[in-house]
């Protein structure tokens, strides 16, 4: 891989798992499967476009299961298309004079499969587009297959753990500098920019986004950075994450601003523990749902209510990819997915607390991907961490 990906501000993205994807169609039993949603897409042609989410310049990969696969984008695309994907079939259509389904459409048609059994992800399929298949292929099936991509990307390659290393190492690194050199009396805007300017001038394309609240606004899941001027003896919590073309990193930390009180510290300390604890107990084998159980006991034996409805996301393309760390979720955890354990807590006065880590799952146990674990003690803006 790469070296220089960060520097260069351009992600030269790890090579897509090839294999299960010429072999998808056939293992699900159908004649091709189709990538419409952006992160497949992006993931299924190893290509990040700027526009896949716009409706009428909308990217598709087909994956025959008798043929090779074809990538069919609008003619704004074809260029970078035709030069950066392993995909050879490149074909294209002008945006605004066809809709992208009839394109699609015609594309199945030409090569036999308009009668055939077709995967496509319902979840992001629109019913117009769904009429328009269907009217100009009546003799066609199709079948949901929107978590079957979603599976082949949950296992990520070396490849693309290290580049996610990287880049969470590079996130944790910009908030260490930025909160050290952050003051009482600064802004929540100042201090939030001062990540960010860390973040983009280390590598990042950009922010995916900026949460960021102090004092009573942490009570707020997505709070935006206001003018705020934090006071003494306050929390601020933030959850941020930059942009990498495709590619992302999603980091959390709580601090104090000076002089936490005691319910500040004590709070704090059990949620540091809970937090290592859920993501240490991370092994192979086990259902996605078995660490929420975990980290939700620890939170009944710590004297605190656990409020969220999941406390971790595998993470790659996507901020929240499947499977998800909730209850209710039976796929087991693989050596290679790379998760984010990111339990959050609320303290007698009404304050949140939030930590979150990335790391890969392996045979031997969880290896964190990020610079390490925050202090166990609540860390004071204006003070340098150690790592």
């Amino acid at each position: 891989m790469n070296e220089s990906i960060l520097e260069a501000k351009s992600v030269a993205y790890p090579e897509p798992n090839m294999s299960a994807l010429r072999a998808l169609a056939v293992e699900l039993g159908v004649d091709a499967v189709v990538a419409i949603t952006p992160e497949n897409v992006v993931y299924a042609s190893n290509v990040f476009l700027m526009s896949p989410g716009l409706r009428t310049r909308q990217p598709f990969v087909i994956l025959p299961a008798a043929r090779e696969p074809i990538a069919l984008v609008a003619t704004t695309e074809y260029r970078q298309m035709l030069d950066e994907s392993w995909i050879k079939d490149v074909r294209s259509y002008v945006e605004f004079a066809k809709d992208p389904a009839d394109a699609l459409a015609e594309v199945l048609i030409e090569v036999g499969l308009d009668r055939g059994s077709i995967g496509i992800e319902f979840d992001y399929l629109s019913a117009k587009s769904h009429g328009q298949l269907s009217r100009k292929m009546p003799e066609a099936k199709f079948i949901d297959t929107g978590k079957s991509i979603a599976s082949i990307r949950a296992v990520k390659s070396e490849d693309e753990v290290r580049l996610l290393e990287k880049i969470a190492k590079q996130t944790h690194r910009a908030v260490l500098d930025a909160m050290s050199a952050s003051r009482l009396g600064e802004t929540e805007r100042v201090m939030a920019n001062r990540i960010v300017d860390g973040i983009v001038n280390g590598g990042a394309d950009g922010m995916r986004f900026v949460i960021f609240a102090s004092g009573p606004r942490t009570r707020y899941n997505h709070a935006s950075p206001t003018d705020r001027v934090p006071l003494k003896s306050e929390i601020i919590r933030f959850d941020v994450g930059g942009k990498y073309g495709a590619w992302g990193s999603d980091f959390a930390r709580t601090y104090s601003t000076g002089e936490p009180t005691s319910l500040q510290r004590d709070t704090y300390r059990k949620l540091w523990d809970i937090h290592t604890a859920t993501i240490n107990t991370v092994r192979p084998g086990m259902a996605a749902e078995e660490p929420y159980f975990f980290c939700k006991k620890q939170f009944e034996n710590a004297g605190l209510e656990l409020t969220m409805s999941h406390i971790g996301h595998s993470f790659g393309i996507e901020a929240h990819e499947s499977p998800m760390i909730r209850p209710g979720e039976k796929t087991k955890l693989k050596a290679g997915m790379v998760i984010n354990i990111e339990p959050g807590v609320t303290d007698a006065a009404g304050t949140v607390y939030h930590l979150e880590d990335l790391f890969v799952v392996t045979d031997q146990g969880p290896r964190l991907l990020t610079l390490g674990f925050a202090p166990r003690e609540i860390p004071i803006i204006g003070e340098p961490i150690r790592v």
